[in-house]
């Protein structure tokens, strides 16, 4: 029988430290609570041993970042914007007339290259700040 320490900071800010044992290939799927909100997170382990709160300092837990949210927001759009315009040209391709297949191409291209574009501020800003 192997042991195996998980770590992994609860949702309520308390690190957690899991001492559990391996006895099957794969291993079963446990269940432990955090001691402090009782929230819990899935262990893959045959046998849990202890589950206590880790001392271990991981730094304080992530400030939400306001530029990344308004960002992410953005490119969240622009994928469904870009996502519905190319599938209404596939339904379009060989039922509509050139021109209106020609309109609907130029606003998928145009609302691609917005995506391209605030990806790009997204993982530029991440870059940059590390949120």
């Amino acid at each position: 029988m192997a042991r195996m320490v998980t770590l992994w900071r609860c949702k309520c800010g308390t690190c957690i430290k899991v001492i559990a044992e391996i006895d099957s290939s794969p291993p079963a799927k446990q269940t432990a609570s955090c001691p402090k909100c009782y929230a819990l997170h899935a262990v893959h382990a045959d046998k849990i041993i202890t589950i206590t709160e880790d001392t271990f300092d991981l730094g304080p837990p992530p400030v939400p970042c306001e530029e990344k949210e308004r960002l992410l927001a953005a490119h969240n759009k622009a994928v469904n914007i870009y996502s519905s315009g190319a599938l209404e040209l596939a339904q379009a391709a060989g039922v509509v007339a050139h021109a209106k297949f020609k309109f609907l191409y130029d606003k998928v291209l145009t609302a691609r290259q917005f995506l391209l574009e605030t990806r790009q501020q997204l993982n530029e800003h991440t870059a940059a700040h590390g949120c």
